[in-house]
């Protein structure tokens, strides 16, 4: 049996770049140097990627295909908080000791800002699946009795012969007689 990871993972490494952009933007130094140019692009392959993935679960979840194993974490905003400032710090150390700069506090901050608000967002995408599972849940349950009921009508008795009758003649032979005076 495969261990799956699971959903909030996704949301480690876009979050962080996204927070990574907007700690420098705020502090006012230059994404234009030697260090950052892979900063740029690395944002749009991971809104890119975002995009894919939230295409995925729609997907996965509305065909109930499982990709990502699904926990009660992704609701919860302080359940899942931690788990992705913890994660995001850790990348995020780990990309400012590749292009050789020092952590701030000032990025570290951003980092957590972005933290909270990727599980936010998560959270907010979460109970949305969660109600669309729950609403297909209930919709399939009147298509089924809509079913039975359009069974149950189709195997009515055939309409009585005057019926029969008016619906073959037209209403044009059937006049009604005139009113006594």
């Amino acid at each position: 049996m495969s261990k799956r990871l699971p959903l909030w993972f996704a949301a480690v490494i876009p979050a962080m770049a996204a927070g990574h952009a907007a700690g420098y933007t705020l502090s006012g130094a230059s994404l234009a140097d030697g260090r950052h140019g892979w900063l740029s692009p690395a944002l749009e392959v991971c809104t890119a990627a975002l995009i894919g993935l939230g295409a995925l679960i729609v997907a996965s979840t509305l065909l109930r295909a499982g990709i990502f194993r699904r926990s009660k974490i992704e609701s919860s905003v302080m359940a899942l908080a931690p788990r992705l400032a913890a994660s995001q710090l850790v990348l995020f150390v780990a990309a400012e000791a590749f292009e050789g700069r020092t952590v701030t506090p000032a990025g570290v901050a951003t980092q957590l800002l972005s933290a909270l608000l990727a599980a936010y967002m998560l959270s907010l995408f979460s109970k949305l699946v969660e109600r669309c599972i729950a609403c297909a849940n209930e919709a399939g349950s009147y298509v089924e009795r809509l079913a039975a009921v359009t069974a149950a009508f189709a195997l009515v008795d055939p309409a009585p012969r005057t019926v029969a009758l008016f619906a073959s003649a037209g209403n044009s032979r059937f006049q009604r007689p005139p009113p006594f005076a």
